[in-house]
């Protein structure tokens, strides 16, 4: 007898998931198929605790009510066992421990009497940076990767201690006390079985003392937005472990499911797609660690198709797509690490290897990206520049060389609680590719990839962060940086500045005009061609209300490793341009830049990309001559100039 367990979750369609549930058991048992009736009963014991939804696991393959992109999933799962040209990434779980070590290890001087890590530029603690210290010693503690008795477990204490007394009394730095819970939790977890009775007891009755209601900044808010999501899921750890009810948690959680999009996405401000991932990650640490309250059904549902669609956008080079605020930092990686890792040990779990490896394979992809930006004292680049941290190049207002660091490590130190090392590592999507996915609405964007040369287009740019056009182009085997990884706007290259890889016109007063600083309001995407060997999309940018206005058309193929563009202005007169924002230092090296009449190349670090026009062949390259800066180090624009009506160029690896 199969025991169906029970749901947790109610909803007005409650009865009726019982109903398809019970149904696809029955479904299972007269087709004859012994292997989908085991792993439904398999099912039943672990639904508790599994995060892949059940009505998705009776079958081979996901429904197209299951997920908005099932057929780009399955297509994949698919041409998975295609390994040809796959190398595996070389990393396991240990490898997330050596990051961890080299980064606590590199703050320890930055440590003071208190406990308390002081950032070196800005000469004070600065916000979340010490609980996610304790948290990341605590996982080389717990992992016997270093001793209690060593001097660097003992700080970690240290950092833990003074965290909760600053919890308790509310004097937190920044008034950030919704961060503190989750890694002062975490830490209390890992440490829990090491210490002594006493200093266990010192920790439980302040944990026990904490008044959120002084603690959090967006306690008991509507908005707050993954603020309120960061300190629930810290409430929900305090409850798991007994010092408080559930009630807070679950009354928050229903007010934040609002937020979610059809693809499992979670949506703020501006749509930044590392918060996106940001509340994600908590949440499905959350069910990790086994949350089975009222909303389990419909975060397992949101979640797990969160997890997929992050799969998909991920870049061949591990990195998270760029995208508004917070974009470029190291942690966007790290954060990648442990949803990909959750999932890969989820669906290992329930014996699906295709799937857990795929999620491995990302999150390894993840750990290599952030292997690339360490710093020769063990830090990190906090963002993907190697500049001096005195410079704070590339940086938010509120990015911090210790805070970030410390942030990354303590997701780190998640993915490796989370990780299960005897997963294979199975190609994802980005080392296949083979798709074309429009992310338009909230988030604006367009993914494509053909067997790891991938390619983001910004539809909307936000005027502050990102330009509309093509914004990321990673080729595979080149150098990520050089495709650009992101285009230019006001923030970081100046007033009034916009770049993207794209058309610019002369307007009737002679003054040039691009589609990067365009507000569109009428578009079309159209997919063309979607296979594993290449993908062909059109979108088209009305420059006015009515369609029948000017407008600017781009073909994008992906084949063969080459980014092939052929753009089109209708209605347009006069003379045209097309530009591409060509990186000439990253903050440490120059770029060697070698241009002839049609062609530029560009070499980092033993890698290289080619940009070149194709049609019409007379439209030479000049370059703009004015440095900007960009998130990645410094920028020149490099621009063809014609009058014609059409032009195509190509972007690959040399």
């Amino acid at each position: 007898m199969i025991k169906i367990p029970k749901i947790r979750s109610v909803a007005v369609n409650g009865w009726y998931i019982c109903i398809l549930f019970i149904f696809g058991l029955v479904s299972c048992k007269n087709s004859g198929k012994p292997n989908d009736l085991e792993k439904t009963a398999q099912l039943s014991n672990v639904i508790d605790t599994a995060l892949i939804p059940r009505l998705v696991l009776a079958d081979k393959f996901i429904k197209k009510n299951d997920h908005p992109i099932s057929e780009n999933i399955n297509k994949f799962l698919k041409e998975q066992e295609n390994k040809s040209n796959f190398e595996l990434s070389g990393l396991e779980r240990n490898d997330y421990l050596k990051v961890i070590n080299g980064q606590v290890k590199a703050m320890i001087k930055y440590q003071d009497e208190d406990g308390r890590i002081i950032d070196p530029v800005e000469k004070e603690e600065k916000y979340y940076t010490t609980p996610c210290f304790a948290h990341s010693v605590g996982a080389l503690v717990a992992s016997s990767y270093i001793n209690l008795n060593d001097d660097l477990a003992q700080r970690g204490i240290k950092a833990l201690n003074i965290s909760l007394t600053d919890m308790v009394n509310a004097t937190v730095n920044g008034d950030h006390g919704d961060f503190y819970t989750w890694p002062v939790m975490l830490a209390y977890e890992l440490y829990k079985p090491f210490v002594s009775e006493e200093q266990l007891k010192s920790w439980d009755d302040k944990i026990q003392s904490i008044k959120v209601e002084k603690l959090y900044r967006t306690y008991n808010k509507a908005e707050g937005n993954n603020w309120v999501l960061v300190h629930t899921a810290g409430e929900f750890l305090r409850a798991k472990s007994g010092f408080v009810s559930f009630d807070y948690v679950e009354k928050m959680l229903g007010i934040q499911l609002a937020n979610f999009t059809d693809l499992g996405m979670y949506n703020e401000h501006g749509n930044p797609l590392a918060y996106d991932l940001f509340p994600r990650h908590y949440l499905s640490g959350m069910l990790q660690m086994n949350y089975t309250g009222v909303h389990a059904v419909t975060l397992k549902d949101n979640l797990w198709k969160g997890a997929w669609t992050s799969l998909f956008m991920q870049s061949p080079f591990g990195e998270l797509p760029t995208g508004y605020r917070s974009s470029h930092h190291i942690w966007n990686e790290a954060e990648q690490s442990v949803v990909f890792e959750i999932y890969a040990s989820a669906y290992a779990k329930l014996g699906r290897k295709k799937e857990a490896g795929a999620f491995k394979r990302a999150a390894l992809l993840s750990l290599k990206s952030i292997k690339e930006w360490m710093r020769e004292d063990g830090s990190g680049y906090i963002v993907k520049n190697r500049f001096p941290i005195e410079n704070k190049h590339g940086y938010e207002r509120y990015s911090m060389h210790t805070c970030y660091n410390m942030l990354a490590t303590s997701m780190l130190a998640q993915a490796w609680q989370f990780s299960n090392d005897e997963v294979e590592e199975l190609p994802s999507p980005a080392d296949i590719g083979g798709f074309v996915l429009p992310v338009l609405e909230p988030f604006h964007k367009v993914f494509a990839n053909a067997k790891g040369t991938y390619l983001e287009y910004e539809t909307k740019g936000d005027k502050t962060y990102n330009p509309t056009g093509i914004i990321r182009a990673h080729i595979n085997g080149a150098h990520p940086q050089l495709g650009p990884s992101n285009g230019l706007a006001p923030l970081f290259s100046g007033e009034g500045v916009f770049l993207a890889t794209g058309p610019l016109w002369q307007d009737s007063d002679g003054n040039w005009v691009s589609l990067a600083e365009q507000d569109i309001e009428s578009q079309k995407v159209e997919v063309l061609e979607e296979n594993v060997n290449a993908v062909k999309f059109q979108i088209t940018n009305y420059l006015g209300k009515d369609e029948n206005q000017a407008s600017i058309q781009e073909t994008i193929l992906i084949k063969e490793g080459k980014i092939t563009v052929q753009t089109e202005f209708n209605g347009i007169k006069g003379n045209k341009r097309i530009s591409w924002p060509m990186l000439i230092s990253d903050g440490k090296d120059d770029v060697a830049v070698e241009i002839t009449e049609n062609t530029v190349k560009l070499r980092l670090h033993k890698k290289g990309v080619r940009f070149s026009i194709i049609e019409p062949q007379k439209a030479e390259l000049k370059r703009g001559g004015t440095s900007l800066n960009h998130v990645n180090g410094i920028i020149e624009a490099i621009y063809a100039e014609f009058t014609e009506d059409t032009i195509s160029y190509a972007l690959e690896k040399i």
